[in-house]
């Protein structure tokens, strides 16, 4: 909260502070370490090679194989859930079409991927590609850790403003709250679950539901060229959403997807 309250007095918010402090929502952020040994089996990564059980297989999408983008231990996740959204165990899994990166539109079904697996942990082996073709597209491998983030919507329904001055201040304030920047000024890449969209573009929600749905932000996976390698399109993100009630019954195979950029 002291992070949020220096905020606030730096952006001339404070008067603004209970209904901001109402508006927040609890997000997961997804932190890279740099590893140079073994990641372990079955931990949550991004980038590199899965590890999946024999039964799985990499999926497929027009005529090559989509990329590994990340897979995350829910166990480890777990104790930063403050919703108690997710599952407690099982391991889940992020694949894209990384060479071409498709929008999401409807023609593009098939071009990203989220798999689920909640068996003997044991069992999992790490699996290589199934083919090198041009469009092998491998990000680079880093061991991730979790910690607790505020994100906020860019519209909250119970904040008004009496001007345009404080209008942007706000949008400033998020901005900031939700691209932080390092002890050097440069902007951490913002990979997270849960909370609200970085929407840069439309509204996520509104552009993959119907309004009387309540969709959630599963993931979220900045542009991040300078540690996975990768930039989705310019400087952009992908989002990965789901109902509340498809997440209760890990039914991720009705995650929705989109890809935003600048």
């Amino acid at each position: 909260m002291q992070h949020i309250d220096t905020l606030l007095r730096e952006y001339g918010l404070y008067h603004k502070k209970s209904d901001i402090i109402l508006a927040l929502k609890s997000s997961i952020k997804i932190e890279k370490t740099k590893v140079n040994e073994f990641i372990p089996i079955g931990s949550s990564k991004l980038g590199g090679l899965p590890d999946l059980p024999d039964e799985m297989e990499f999926p497929k999408y027009d005529k090559g194989y989509l990329t590994f983008v990340g897979q995350f231990n829910l166990k480890e996740i777990k104790p930063y859930d403050k919703d108690n959204l997710l599952p407690s165990n099982g391991i889940l899994y992020l694949f894209y079409d990384v060479a071409e990166q498709p929008w999401g539109f409807e023609e593009d079904e098939g071009c990203f991927k989220v798999l689920y697996f909640d068996g003997d942990l044991t069992t999992l082996k790490r699996k290589e590609y199934p083919e090198i073709t041009n469009d092998y597209y491998p990000l680079n491998a880093y061991k991730v850790n979790f910690k607790n983030i505020s994100t906020i919507s860019e519209n909250p329904a119970n904040l008004t403003f009496e001007n345009e001055d404080d209008e942007e201040r706000f949008w400033n304030f998020r901005q900031e709250l939700m691209q932080q920047e390092d002890e050097e000024g440069n902007t951490s890449p913002a990979h997270y679950m849960l909370g609200e969209p970085f929407n840069v573009q439309n509204d996520v929600f509104e552009e993959l539901y119907d309004q009387e749905k309540e969709p959630l932000l599963l993931f979220q996976i900045d542009s991040d060229e300078e540690d996975l390698g990768v930039m989705w399109g310019d400087c952009g993100l992908l989002y990965f959403c789901i109902k509340k009630e498809e997440l209760a019954m890990k039914q991720f195979d009705q995650v929705r997807f989109t890809l935003q950029c600048f």
